[in-house]
Formats: structure tokens, sequence, C-alpha cells
């Protein structure tokens, strides 16, 4: 029986589907099934996560600075602050049940502001590589250094590739547990880990748009749903 994968609702317009299908496949692909989970309930949205096999955090609007202890800036795009909720409380049920999870660009930000981290609110004007590029989301835009003693180096079996961008925010201050796992060459977090939670992956590039094309991104999908599976 093929694992189940839980993942919050980002929305049904046009734009939104089609970046929910580049999800759907690279999981198929890994051999599992996705259920949307809605987020108008967060409660709802967290007992729902503790059902499936595994939580996926994907990307989408960025995080409310509240959550943080920030005021937001111009420069910060309006927050969802339903699906923040929703996220959090699914985080929460992931990890105390044992669940792998794997977050994804706005997912690793959250993963972030979890353990008690903060965000960047715009990286643009500090940034020495392009890391907002929707245009060029299907190739690389930037390379990535990874740190030799991680899940990631293991699944990559690189220490430098490269990768897509389509970012304007970046962790800052580093949550409490987390431990960076890889960064660009401009210096913002690319990929973290937590020790206490080894089912745990978080990376702020865009593998899905990559992983139809390239082996290596699509080999992220593969383990985690291969520990999915173990986890069942």
């Amino acid at each position: 029986m093929q694992p189940v994968i839980g993942m919050p609702q980002m929305g049904n317009d046009l734009f939104r589907k089609y970046m929910k299908s580049k999800y759907v496949q690279s999981l198929a692909r890994a051999g599992a099934s996705v259920k949307w989970i809605e987020v108008d309930d967060p409660k709802a949205a967290s007992r729902e996560t503790v059902g499936c096999d595994g939580l996926l955090l994907p990307g989408g609007a960025d995080v409310d600075p509240a959550r943080y202890g920030q005021a937001r800036s111009e420069a910060c795009g309006k927050p969802n602050v339903l699906r923040d909720e929703a996220e959090i409380q699914m985080l929460a049920a992931a990890l105390d049940a044992g669940k792998p999870v794997f977050a994804i660009c706005r997912g690793i930000q959250v993963v972030n502001v979890f353990f008690g981290g903060t965000l960047f609110q715009d990286i643009r004007e500090a940034q020495q590589v392009k890391h907002m590029d929707f245009f060029s989301r299907a190739r690389s835009c930037h390379p990535i250094d990874i740190h030799g003693d991680s899940l990631l180096h293991r699944l990559l079996a690189c220490e430098r590739t490269e990768v897509n961008s389509m970012h304007h925010q970046a962790i800052d201050a580093l949550g409490e547990g987390l431990r960076v796992t890889a960064e660009s060459g401009d210096g913002f977090i690319e990929a973290v880990e937590a020790a206490d939670y080894p089912r745990l992956l978080g990376v702020q590039w865009h593998p899905e748009h990559m992983s139809r094309s390239s082996a290596r991104q699509q080999a992220l999908f593969d383990a985690f749903v291969r520990c999915c599976g173990e986890a069942k």
C-alpha cells in the first residue's frame, strides 16, 4: 500500500493548481499519494496530519513576522495567518507522532519559526546571486555547499550542487535544536536538519520543479517517501 503524504491546502486557483501539481508528480514518481488537508480548522488539520504517513510543508506566502516577534516591513508579503497557524499545528503533530517531515521553501521557514528562529523579511538588497527566479524554476540558478556530516549529503551524494530559487525571505536566527546543512555562496541557509528529529529535512529551494529532469532532486522525494513507508 503506497504511503499517503499530508499537505496543507494551498488553494485551487489556476496558478496554485499548477504549483500543487509539481509536488503531486514528484511524490507519485516516488510511489506516494497526496492528501490535501484544509487549513480553515487548524486543530482538525493537525488530527488529519497524524493519520497520514508523512507531512510535506510546501512553498507559499510569507510567514507572519508576528510569529517571530517582528513588525511586518513593507517588503514582506501579506501573510496567510490561518495557514500559518494550521501548519504550525500540523508540524507539531507530525513531530510528536514521529512522522517524517519534508519542508520546502516556505516550509523550511515555518520549521525555523516553529523552533524559535527568525527570518529575514527580504533578502533582495543583501543577496549576491538571484534567489527569486521563477522563470528558471526548472533549472539551476546558483550553487549550494552541503555539509558532509548530514542527511542531505547522504541523499545527494555530493558536497556541492546547483539548485533553483524562488524566495525573497530566508532564515536569519536559527531555531533552537536545528543545524544548518547547506548554504548558498552568499551566505543564506539552504537546508536544515534536527538531531532530535532525524526524519526532518528542510530545503530552501524547490526540488519539485527540477525532479522530472534531475535524478538528484527526485532522490529527495524518493528518500522521503521511502522513510514514510518504513514508518507506517
